[in-house]
Order: C-alpha cells, then sequence, then structure tokens
C-alpha cells in the first residue's frame, strides 16, 4: 500500500534528530554543573589570596605579642624561649582562635619550641582540605627574627595559616554552591514533568505518521493541549485530507481509463471477431469448395485456390493472436479459472520441456471485471517476460483469495534479468498501473539463488463492484 503514496510520504529509515526533552535536561543539567564547577573554582581562588593576604596582614601584630613574651625580663637580665613552652603563647591564644593561623618558634639552634595552631576544630572533608593544601603556595608564610636586643637573635618566628581552619570555612560555602547547584537540578527535573507531559503528544503524532507512511491515508492527528502542536495536527489534516481526496481521484480516474480500455477491447475484439472472423470463414469455405470443383475441371487454378485457402488459415491464426491480446479468452463465457487455464495450457504445449503449476486457493469466478482482467493480464505478462527471457525450468502461478484481500503471486527459477527496454518494460507499468488504479500493491524482486518473484495484492475494497464496472 505505501508504494502507491507519494515519496514524501513513504517511510523514511533515517532517525538520527534530536530529542527536545533529552536535549532540555541535558542542556540545563550541564549548565548547573557548570555553574557549580565554576563556582567552586572561584571560591578556591578566593581562599588563597584571602589566606594570603590575612597572614601578612596579622603578622605584625603576633610577631610583637610574641616578642613581649619572650623578652620580658626573667631577673638578671636574662632571657629565653624556654617559657613560651610552659605559657603556650597565652598572650595570643584569645586573638589566634578568631584568626586562624599556626604559630611555630624555634630557638637559635633550629630545635623547635612551640609549634600550635589556633583555630576551629571541625574538620572538612579530605579531599577540600588536599586542594586547598595544594592550591595555597608554600610562599604563603610569614617568617621572622625574635631579637631582645638589637642584634641579639635567641629564635626564629614562623606564621603560616590553619588549613584545617581555612578547609572548614571553605567547605561551608562549597556547600551552599552545592545546594544551589542541586536547586538547578531539582529546578530541571520539575521543568522536564511539564514539559514532557505537553509533549507527549507527539508520540502520537509520530505513531499517526508512522501509519501513513505504511499506507494508511486515513489516520488523523490527536488534537494536543499545546496550542502548536494543535495548529500543526489540524493542517497536517488539512493536507492528509487533500492528499486522501487526490489519490482518490487519480485511482477512480486511472480504474475507469483502465475500464474504457477493456471495454474498448472488448468491443474491438468482439467486431473482429464477428465480422472478421465470419468472413475469413467464408474466404476458407469459398477456397475449399473451389479447390473441390477445380480439381476435376481445372486443375490449372488449383494452385490458386489452394494458396488462398493457406493465407486465409494463416489470418485467422493472426486474428486469434489479436483477439487474445485483445480479451482473453473464455473470460466472458466460463470465468477466470478456465481462463488461466486455458492460458497455462497454451504455454504448455508450445514449452514441453518447462514445467508450469498453477494454484488457485477461494472462489474467483465472481471477482468484479476490472480486477478479473487485471488478474489475468498480470499472469500473462509475468509468463511472457519469464519463459521468453528468463527461461526457467519451472513456474509457479499461485492465486488466492481471502476475506480482506487477493493476491497473485507468480514465481520463476529463470535467469532473472529485469526487464529491459521495448515490450518488457511497458508490460510491467502497465501491471504497475493495474494495481494502483485498484488500490493494491504490487512488486518485482528477484529469488535466491535464481529468479524472479512477481507479487500483486488488492484490498478487499477492489473485490466489490462498482456502478462503473456495470456500466
Amino acid at each position: 500500500m505505501s508504494r502507491n503514496l507519494p515519496e514524501a510520504l513513504r517511510p523514511i529509515e533515517d532517525d538520527n534528530g534530536i530529542d527536545l526533552k533529552r536535549v532540555l535536561i541535558a542542556y540545563v543539567s550541564l549548565f548547573a554543573v557548570a555553574i557549580g564547577v565554576f563556582a567552586t573554582a572561584l571560591l578556591f581562588v578566593q581562599a588563597h589570596d584571602r589566606i594570603r593576604v590575612h597572614v601578612f596582614q596579622t603578622a605584625s601584630t603576633l610577631e610583637r605579642l610574641i616578642s613581649d613574651e619572650v623578652t620580658r625580663p626573667q631577673g638578671s637580665f636574662q632571657f629565653s624561649l624556654d617559657r613560651l613552652d610552659g605559657l603556650e603563647l597565652k598572650s595570643i591564644s584569645d586573638i589566634g582562635e578568631l584568626l586562624g593561623i599556626c604559630v611555630a618558634v624555634k630557638d637559635i639552634y633550629d630545635h623547635p619550641v612551640v609549634e600550635r595552631c589556633f583555630g576551629g576544630t571541625d574538620e572538612a572533608p579530605t579531599v577540600v582540605r588536599w586542594a586547598l593544601a595544594r592550591v595555597v603556595s608554600p610562599e604563603t608564610k610569614y617568617g621572622s627574627l625574635i631579637e631582645v636586643y638589637p642584634g641579639v637573635v635567641v629564635g626564629e618566628l614562623s606564621i603560616m595559616p590553619n588549613l584545617d581552619n581555612e578547609a572548614w570555612a571553605l567547605w561551608s560555602q562549597i556547600r551552599v554552591v552545592f545546594g544551589m547547584t542541586v536547586g538547578i537540578l531539582l529546578l530541571n527535573f520539575l521543568i522536564y514533568l511539564p514539559v514532557r507531559r505537553v509533549l507527549r503528544p507527539t508520540e502520537q503524532i509520530l505513531g499517526v505518521i508512522g501509519r501513513m507512511q505504511a499506507g494508511d491515508i486515513a489516520a488523523r492527528m490527536p488534537r494536543p493541549g499545546l496550542r502548536e502542536l494543535r495548529r500543526i495536527a489540524v493542517g497536517f489534516d488539512h493536507l492528509a485530507d487533500r492528499l486522501q481526496t487526490t489519490l482518490s481521484e487519480q485511482r477512480r480516474l486511472a480504474q475507469r481509463l483502465i475500464s474504457a480500455r477493456e471495454q474498448e477491447r472488448r468491443r474491438l475484439a468482439h467486431d473482429l471477431h464477428d465480422e472478421f472472423g465470419q468472413l475469413l470463414a467464408s474466404i476458407a469455405a469459398d477456397s475449399a469448395f473451389l479447390a473441390t470443383r477445380l480439381r476435376t475441371r481445372d486443375p490449372e487454378l488449383l494452385a490458386a485456390v489452394q494458396s488462398i485457402s493457406s493465407v486465409t488459415a494463416q489470418m485467422m491464426e493472426g486474428l486469434q493472436g489479436i483477439l487474445s491480446q485483445l480479451r482473453p479468452q473464455g473470460l466472458d463465457e466460463f470465468g477466470l479459472r478456465a481462463g488461466l487455464v486455458h492460458l497455462i495450457d497454451g504455454w504448455r504445449r508450445r514449452l514441453g520441456d518447462c514445467r508450469l503449476e498453477l494454484n488457485i486457493s477461494g472462489e474467483i469466478d465472481d471477482l468484479p471485471d476490472d480486477l478479473s482482467v487485471s488478474l489475468y493480464r498480470i499472469v500473462q505478462e509475468s509468463l511472457t517476460n519469464a519463459l521468453r527471457h528468463g527461461a526457467p525450468e519451472c513456474v509457479l502461478v499461485h492465486l488466492v483469495r481471502e476475506t480482506n484481500r487477493c493476491a497473485v503471486s507468480i514465481e520463476d527459477d529463470g535467469a532473472g534479468a529485469t526487464p529491459g527496454p521495448g515490450r518488457s518494460r511497458l508490460g510491467v507499468l502497465g501491471m504497475k498501473e493495474r494495481v494502483a488504479a485498484l488500490g493494491g500493491s504490487f512488486s518485482m524482486t528477484r529469488r535466491n539463488p535464481r529468479g524472479v518473484r512477481v507479487l500483486a495484492e488488492f484490498p478487499a475494497e477492489a473485490m466489490v463492484a462498482h456502478e462503473d464496472d456495470d456500466a
């Protein structure tokens, strides 16, 4: 059925288009992830700059407090770093908790005296701590010498950022970014649900298009709730109505043309048979009578009379061939079954070395005239092509009539050559025109390993007689 559709409506194999719903959710998800990654990277950069500025801004104050702690006299003007180990930097512990730093003091022999970090005790995820340690460069560190008098150095002071405290602060900000990303993804899902619901009729629309591609031109679009899709559906149905009307008109016109052609052939065959056939029969009878009389009275004219009789016989044989081409012999009087049997028997007499088989299932003699003639012509043309061009050893003709269809297939095991130019190609075109006029489908395919299979199928409508058939 789909072979009779216009080229634009035939099945399309390419399915490489995009899905709007998938593209929407993919783009928004990628956008959310990209925003999350960019914001997280920006937080790490800001943390690096903030830590660097923070360390160097607080370094001078801490240096002064620790120097005062060390240089406070212990008696007899003795100064030592040992007291720092016992005091644990109590002078800066109060503000150190707010600053979030680490302090390290070494003596002049590079022995550590105090190593202490100030700040929160909450731990950030290991991956955040590890990433922050990679971002904060080792140069983010303040170092100075501890002097009790100008030129008298008693130790070395180092002030570094407390990465655990900074990582926890950074993790708090990352959680906010993560929450925003999850919120965008959730919003994307909430948007996807109504979009999917609105676009759900597109599956039905594609289903209708698939039915039309398969040949069901009576299929019509649903009426979606979305205004744009509804307008598309209404426009599509309008075009489908026009297409159906056009195809119906073309089919009726083709059927009428074929009917008119068959009626004209029938009339010509009738006239030739009744007029020229009778005239040739009369000439044959007269020549036979003259041959009998002249055989004894005037033998010299006998040869001329016998020549007239021979030419008349040849003309009658040629007339029989023309009548067979114009109108299948016995089709009107005895029906399609008898006509096909006569056709097969004629080929069997001419080709004794080829096996011809005819299988008929169902009642076929009460079919409409257009369908009967079309079935006969398809078998006739297919046999002619196969036996004259393919040199087959076996040809199988199978005709079946069912409730909802009527089909004929002709299979041969010949050379399988496709029809060449001339009458063969015109014959195939004529078969296609007959099948299309009755709303059926036609195919001509190669068999494996060799041979050709011709298949013509007609719908139930073609098996119903119309007024034009009876006219």
